[in-house]
């Protein structure tokens, strides 16, 4: 039976990642890939929905400056790290100069 402050806690994440439709995301996989694409959405098993994507091998050996691979689905199991694209101006981002939230 859910409680009153599991609901809450539920309807404030689903909240979160629909703030982050249509951003742009820089996605790390622990196979040493980055994705950075345009969020939009995820399937049933939490899996996530990138489109105009380009990936980026962070082996040294291998990188070839990245590829455009268009859609993508990212499975949640491969997924290390996400972080969002931060919308500032400019000058206001973070204070390290990082533009990711």
């Amino acid at each position: 039976m859910s409680t009153s402050s599991d609901l809450s806690t539920s309807s404030s994440a689903i909240t979160a990642v629909r703030a982050l439709l249509g951003r742009t995301l820089r996605v790390a996989t622990n196979d040493n890939r980055i994705f950075l694409g345009t969020f939009v959405g995820t399937d049933q098993l939490l899996n996530l929905l990138l489109v105009n994507t380009e990936e980026v091998l962070l082996e040294p050996r291998l990188n070839t400056g990245g590829r455009y691979v268009g859609q993508v689905l990212i499975p949640w199991r491969v997924v290390k790290q996400v972080g969002a694209l931060k919308e500032c101006r400019r000058n206001e981002c973070n204070e390290d100069g990082s533009l990711y939230i």
